[in-house]
């Protein structure tokens, strides 16, 4: 049976979609869909898609020509689970991080979790602010199937999970990639990954623009689709598996029609000097274990 041979474990809003669409396109690479099953995630069992292994294993039935067989959920990062149970799996997967800084992570997710109606405090700062009475059960949207991702700062202290990622598997199974660089340079970072998977470059150079900001036409809607979404994923799954028939496709579209372009926001000095010290040494860490300088992230400057 095929098996998913390499995993792009998060972080979210850092270019996971983005790159996990372009492999998509490689011809020599599979990526199952539903995009993100977070099978793994045991810690977050309402935020699966599917929860049992032969469930799981059926969404990589397609990859017939493919070697390169991955999937892309997001939330495996910050799982305290995911990433030993994926050990586990396959002791031989290949790991894709992605980090970002967290400043900007932290107002892009809030953006996320709105347009996914897992967030219903459309101000960043009270969202903010809420962490502790959300950490004690309050203030929780009904519609939101995870409320660990309210936790903005733990969500988006990335050196710590990275530091977790390299105890749990050793280096030259693993490819960290800096949201800066996929921005800067797309094209490079796509054959740098290849390389990584031992494929070759497909003399790709054109790349869209993958996930931009957006919120829902609807938010009733979209508390509906959070609500239902993994009752109609699996459904799906299911008819397909015994149909042949796959209404995925269906079902994204009915779900992009709800959605608008928003623009882009940014932080009040205030707030963005109190995030700063928040992530301050969680910067600090991720910058050894990269070796690379990111104090220009906390101070704003340019690099």
């Amino acid at each position: 049976m095929t098996q998913p041979n390499f995993f792009i474990v998060g972080a979210p809003k850092c270019g996971t979609t983005a790159l996990s669409r372009y492999l998509q396109e490689h011809p020599q690479i599979f990526m199952c869909d539903p995009k993100e099953p977070h099978y793994f995630a045991d810690d977050l069992p309402r935020h699966r898609y599917v929860d049992n292994l032969d469930a799981y294993q059926a969404l990589f039935r397609p990859a017939v020509t493919q070697r390169i067989v991955g999937e892309a959920s997001v939330g495996y990062l910050f799982s305290a689970v995911a990433l030993s149970n994926i050990r586990a799996y396959n002791p031989e997967a290949k790991i894709i991080a992605m980090v970002r800084n967290p400043l900007e992570m932290a107002l892009s997710l809030h953006g996320q979790l709105l347009y996914a109606a897992y967030e219903d405090e459309t101000d960043f700062a009270t969202a903010w602010h809420r962490q502790a009475e959300r950490r004690s059960g309050l203030h929780i949207p009904p519609a939101c199937r995870a409320p660990a991702f309210l936790q903005y700062a733990e969500v988006c202290r990335l050196g710590r999970q990275i530091e977790r990622l390299l105890d749990i598997f050793p280096a030259n199974h693993v490819k960290i990639i800096v949201f800066d660089d996929l921005a800067a340079d797309t094209a490079a970072v796509y054959r740098d990954v290849l390389h990584f998977l031992g494929l070759p470059d497909d003399g790709r150079t054109a790349f869209a623009r993958v996930n931009s900001a957006k919120r829902p036409r609807s938010r009733r809607l979209a508390q509906f689709v959070a609500k239902y979404k993994p009752l109609a994923v699996s459904w799906a799954l299911r008819t397909q598996a015994i149909s042949g028939l796959n209404i995925l496709p269906l079902m994204k579209r009915l779900v992009t029609v709800n959605e608008q372009s928003t623009g882009k926001t940014t932080l009040a000095p205030a707030l963005r000097a109190e995030l700063a010290t928040c992530f301050r040494d969680d910067v600090a860490l991720l910058a050894r274990l990269l070796q690379r300088d990111f104090s220009h992230w906390l101070t704003g400057s340019s690099h």
